[in-house]
Formats: structure tokens, C-alpha cells, sequence
């Protein structure tokens, strides 16, 4: 009788411990949310901007892990994204800045390698690359470029391919901008679904909210991989819905009138600030209080349907950000456009309640680029060993913060360069640039990161074997390429 006892009881662990191996071999669903030219201090959980008031990013955080070095690739939006979506340094096939050459077909994306793991990939917002794909009289035919989101792996795409677009005009019968240069700048007019264009009613935050709410709700035996990319925070920030505007006690803002001047000339008042906002500020948290709530929904989506434990999330903006937007990068000098730390440190946070544990901080430098390898670590995918990228996995540095990461991280627009090694950051800045709301000297700038995040003491004089050090780095990346 005991020894019946004995095998009962060992067959019922060999069970348990079967059953237990098949869930925990089970592929993780995939969320990567990327806001838009959002500040460094405007996220709860980084502090510095009271203001700023994020619950909802903040369970992102509570429940995972918080990188306060979390580093995009560039300053700006077009060429920040080729990184994060390749998991490579998008100067490799000459993407230094705005312009650029999109990533050939020989560099593959996230949403490529996961849907040859059988993933579900979707696309949800913002594509914005190389070539503005939408409102564009230059672009005859979008639906033939690698940019369009389903010719680099996404299967289901609701959004839109342009460095911006309206928050509200987003129907055929808006889109009658005629003037070359007002059509690229302004952006209205219907969606794309998928491979037509749609019309739609509403904001295009709720929209996109609302539609991965609907992702994340589908029937499908398969995992999900789901970019969801907000144009939130990006300008237009004047815009927002009657009761965000109700919240922060402010009226709507005149919107542009084509009778009296080009779009450029009134771009140029709101966007670059010749004309100062005085309720600016409260219009930015407006726009974020907006994103915010939609996080809410999305998360609240993922633990109804039960996929919530076994989901991985990334919470990352594309760069700094925008002078332009009254956002706030807390100590952070500077802001988008420059390599200065507020143009390329963004918030970066990341949860998979089923894995990592809660409640995590990370000082050690990470990039952007660290995306892909650590998805492709999370799916246990045998592509992963064979492949030679600038990412390096984060789940590793997790299960153990103390360990070496990126050994050096580089960064080139053209106009400047910067080096982050250990605690250093060297900054060059090749001539001055000076340009409406930026303002940056020409010079050799090296800062101590650990003891003065805020760039405010250059010590390339006292350090000079430092420079010399870090320029020998860049150099030699540089040939690389």
C-alpha cells in the first residue's frame, strides 16, 4: 500500500512538473508600445516633473523593470525607429539623421523574424522611416515601398506612414491640401487599414487605443506581436479632446486657416515656437493625459483575456523629447533634434509578470537596439545565435544587473557624434547649429554621466587622454560601417 502511495505520488509530480514545463515553454505575446518625442520626466515613475502624472505607464514599471539609461539610436523620430525595429545601428546602411536610406531587404525586422516563429504581428500608428509615405505628392505608389509596414513583416496595419499627422482630420474629404510643401508638413486624411485608406471619427490616440484593445481581444491560436506606436506626444500637442481640454481648464486652439497663410508659416508660430503658448505646457499634459488613459485600456485588456502574466511589454519613446512641445526632460540637458542626453535618453521600461520580478531599477546603459535580441532570447529562437547585431539581450542583464552590457554605444547624425563608455559620454559637435529653437556650440564636450547627468561640466581639458580614448572608439565603429 505505501509503495502504491509512493509511485501515486511520484506520477502526480511527473504531471504537475510536465504540465508546468509546457506552460512555461510557452511563448510570450509581445507588446512594444513607442510614444512620441515623449520627456524623459514625463513619466511618473522617473520623477522630476510633477505635473506629469502617468498611473498607467507606471504599472508597466511597477510591475517590471525601469532602465534610468534607456538610450534611442538617434535624436530623431525616422532614423531612432530603423534601430529599434532592426536591432542594429541604422547608420550601417547610411541613415545618420532626417532622409536617409530605408533598411535593405537583407536587414530584417522584429515583426519578420517573430512571424517565421509563428507570431501574429500587427502594426498599430506611426510608421515613419525614410520616405513619408502619406499626403505625399513625391510618392506615387506607398503600397510598393519596404516602409509600408506589411512589406517588412507586419500582417495587420491600422495607422498611418508620415513624420506626423492630424489628431482629428482623418477622413478623404480632409485631405485637399494642394501646395507641395503644406502637404508634407501638414498630414491629414484618411488611415490606412491594411492596404486601403479608411475613413475614421475620433482622435487618433483613442483610435489606436481602441484598436489594440480589439488586437488583443482576437481569436487566434498564435501569440501576438503588437507594435503599438502612438503619435502622442508629438506636435501637433494642441489638439486634444473636449474633455482633456475640460480637465485642464483650457480652450481649443485656433486651428489653421488657409486663407490667410501657407501651413509652413503657421507651423512655423505653433511647432517652433515663434509664437509662445502660454497654456503650451497644459496642452502637452493634455495630449499625455490622453495617451495615458489609452495605455490603461490596453493593459486592462490584456489581464481580462487572461494574456496578461504571459505577456512581454516594452514602454519606450522613439527619442527625446520636443523643445517644440513644451515636454520636460527633468535634469536631462537638452532635447530632440541634438545628441545632447535630453535628445537621446528616453524612458525605457519593460514587464513579463510571468519572468521578471517587480519593481526593478537599472542604471546600466541600454539601447534601444536590445529590443530584438531580447525578443528573439524570450521565444527561445534558434535564429538568435546565428545573427550579428548591435543589440544585445536584456533579460540576461536583468537576471543580472551587475554584468557588463554595452561596452560602448555610439551615435552620429552627420552635423555631430557621441560616445557613451562606463560613465563617460563624449560629445562631438563638428560646427555650430543654430536653427530657430536649437542651439548648440561646436566644440569637444566630456562629461561625467555618473556625477553630472545634467552635462553641465565639460572636462575634455582636465581628461584629455579620456577624449582621445573615446574618439579612437568612435573611429573605429565608424569604419565599421
Amino acid at each position: 500500500m505505501l509503495l502504491r502511495i509512493v509511485f501515486f505520488t511520484i506520477g502526480i509530480h511527473m504531471l504537475l512538473s510536465c504540465q508546468e514545463v509546457e506552460y512555461m515553454e510557452e511563448k510570450p505575446n509581445i507588446l512594444l508600445i513607442i510614444t512620441d518625442d515623449q520627456g524623459y520626466a514625463d513619466y511618473s515613475a522617473y520623477g522630476g516633473a510633477p505635473d506629469a502624472i502617468t498611473p498607467n505607464m507606471d504599472k508597466i514599471t511597477e510591475n517590471g523593470v525601469r532602465f534610468t539609461n534607456g538610450y534611442a539610436t538617434a535624436p530623431v523620430c525616422n532614423a531612432s525607429r530603423q534601430g529599434i525595429i532592426t536591432g542594429s545601428y541604422q547608420e550601417r546602411w547610411e541613415t545618420f539623421y532626417y532622409g536617409g536610406k530605408i533598411f535593405p531587404d537583407s536587414v530584417k525586422t522584429i515583426p519578420e523574424f517573430l512571424k517565421n516563429e509563428g507570431y501574429r504581428t500587427v502594426k498599430i500608428g506611426k510608421t515613419h522611416y525614410a520616405d513619408i509615405l502619406d499626403n505625399n505628392v513625391k510618392i506615387e505608389d506607398p503600397l510598393t515601398y519596404r516602409e509600408f509596414p506589411l512589406n517588412h513583416g507586419y500582417e495587420e496595419f491600422l495607422g498611418f506612414c508620415a513624420h506626423r499627422h492630424d489628431y482629428f482630420k482623418l477622413k478623404a474629404t480632409d485631405d485637399w491640401v494642394e501646395n507641395p510643401d503644406d502637404d508634407r508638413m501638414s498630414q491629414f486624411g484618411p488611415l490606412w487599414r491594411n492596404r486601403t485608406k479608411e475613413d475614421f471619427e475620433g482622435y487618433t490616440t483613442d483610435i489606436f487605443g481602441d484598436e489594440a484593445v480589439k488586437q488583443i481581444g482576437k481569436k487566434d491560436d498564435r501569440p501576438f506581436f503588437m507594435e503599438l506606436s502612438f503619435n502622442a506626444v508629438h506636435h501637433p500637442i494642441y489638439q486634444a479632446p473636449d474633455k482633456y481640454l475640460e480637465r485642464f481648464g483650457i480652450e481649443k486652439f485656433p486651428e489653421w486657416n488657409p486663407e490667410e497663410e501657407p501651413f509652413l508659416d503657421y507651423h512655423a508660430r505653433t511647432c517652433w515656437l515663434q509664437e509662445v503658448d502660454p497654456n503650451g505646457r497644459k496642452r502637452y499634459l493634455a495630449n499625455l493625459a490622453c495617451l495615458d488613459d489609452n495605455i490603461g485600456k490596453v493593459l486592462e485588456a490584456l489581464k481580462r483575456t487572461g494574456k496578461w502574466n504571459n505577456t512581454l511589454i516594452f514602454f519606450i519613446s522613439d527619442n527625446g523629447g520636443s523643445q517644440n512641445t513644451y515636454a520636460n526632460n527633468g535634469i536631462l540637458n537638452g532635447h530632440k533634434y541634438i545628441l545632447r542626453e535630453g535628445g537621446i535618453r528616453t524612458p525605457f521600461t519593460m514587464s513579463w509578470p510571468q519572468k521578471i520580478k517587480k519593481a526593478k531599477v537599472i542604471d546600466a546603459p541600454v539601447s534601444h537596439m536590445d529590443i530584438l535580441p531580447t525578443c528573439l532570447t524570450a521565444i527561445a529562437s534558434k535564429t538568435r545565435g546565428k545573427l550579428k547585431l548591435d543589440g544585445k539581450n536584456l533579460l540576461g542583464l536583468i537576471n543580472n544587473p551587475k554584468s557588463k552590457h554595452h561596452q560602448n554605444l555610439v551615435w552620429d547624425t552627420g552635423k555631430e557624434w557621441a560616445v557613451r563608455k562606463g560613465q563617460w559620454k563624449l560629445h562631438v559637435v563638428k560646427q555650430d547649429n543654430h536653427f530657430r529653437t536649437i542651439h548648440l556650440d561646436a566644440g569637444t564636450y566630456l562629461y561625467n554621466l555618473e556625477t553630472d547627468p545634467g552635462e553641465q561640466n565639460n572636462l575634455s581639458d582636465k581628461y584629455p587622454e579620456i577624449v582621445e580614448e573615446m574618439t579612437a572608439v568612435y573611429e573605429v565603429w565608424k569604419k565599421s560601417l
